[in-house]
């Protein structure tokens, strides 16, 4: 057990050091018009492949799809009249934390454990949102009615008023949070979640982005691999669950995953 967890141990230790000179973000524009600026700048037309910082706004025009890459390992993609003020990139003491306020339209939002990212929170005028580890739909309605769904995982969700919490609740998988303004006295409740087309295929989009995380996981210790499974004698097939595990962040592991790999997930 002990050999075990020493080795996921270095190998994400390997990762994250070959990981530390990613860019931090990074826009991709699949289609349509996006703009951005910097704290009280003016907007400006945004390139695409361009990296992000610290105080920059993002948004999207009228039939506009794009991304924000975060770490080479999360993503954010952002609907159409969409826009996203990125307050907070932060690397102190070993924790990294994205704070973001999203000021108008939706944002599907997929943090993976592999990034590195410990906290992440992203905000409405009237919501907060929490996460480790998760996929999720942050939706702002005219009004600044918000629905949060959880795609994977589990959200922290918070009704605002005046930047101050009033409620908490806890969402799981396939459920549902609605923030209403005008409701924002009474008690949080769980919802199902009801997936349009545009979540259907984040969620499908999803699929080929770890794939890809996964891939570039691989060939960042590939080198490394063969001396760690002879002094370990881990084989392939748990490596293969272990990674695949951590990247979607110790949820929906498949049914034959030994009790020994979940009782490590559980110490994690």
């Amino acid at each position: 057990m002990i050999s075990i967890i020493v080795i996921i141990g270095v190998v994400l230790y390997i990762f994250f050091l070959l990981n530390d000179n990613v860019a931090k973000a990074q826009l991709v524009i699949e289609s349509g018009i996006v703009q951005v600026k910097h704290g009280d700048e003016s907007w400006i037309p945004a390139e695409n492949g361009m990296l992000l910082y610290q105080s920059d706004y993002v948004k999207t025009g009228e039939n506009t799809s794009a991304s924000i890459i975060l770490f080479e390992s999360s993503i954010i993609r952002l609907d159409s009249n969409t826009e996203l003020f990125i307050k907070e990139i932060l690397q102190e003491a070993g924790r990294t934390t994205i704070n973001l306020e999203q000021n108008a339209g939706r944002t599907w939002n997929t943090v993976l454990k592999v990034s590195g990212i410990d906290d992440y929170d992203i905000q409405t005028p009237t919501t907060v949102a929490s996460v480790r580890g998760t996929s999720f739909d942050v939706n702002q309605k005219v009004g600044n009615t918000t629905n949060v769904g959880v795609g994977s995982g589990t959200v922290i969700i918070s009704s605002l008023l005046n930047g101050e919490i009033i409620d908490t609740i806890e969402a799981n998988r396939d459920e549902a949070v609605k923030v209403d303004p005008e409701l924002i006295d009474q008690n949080l409740e769980i919802i199902p979640f009801e997936k349009d087309e545009w979540v259907l295929l984040n969620q499908q989009l999803d699929e080929e982005f770890k794939k890809g995380v996964k891939e570039d996981f691989y060939d960042r210790i590939q080198q490394y691999i063969p001396e760690l499974k002879e002094i370990y004698g881990v084989t392939d097939d748990e490596l293969e669950i272990l990674v695949d595990g951590y990247i979607n962040g110790y949820v929906d592991l498949p049914e034959e995953t030994p009790d020994w790999i979940r009782e490590i997930i559980e110490l994690s």
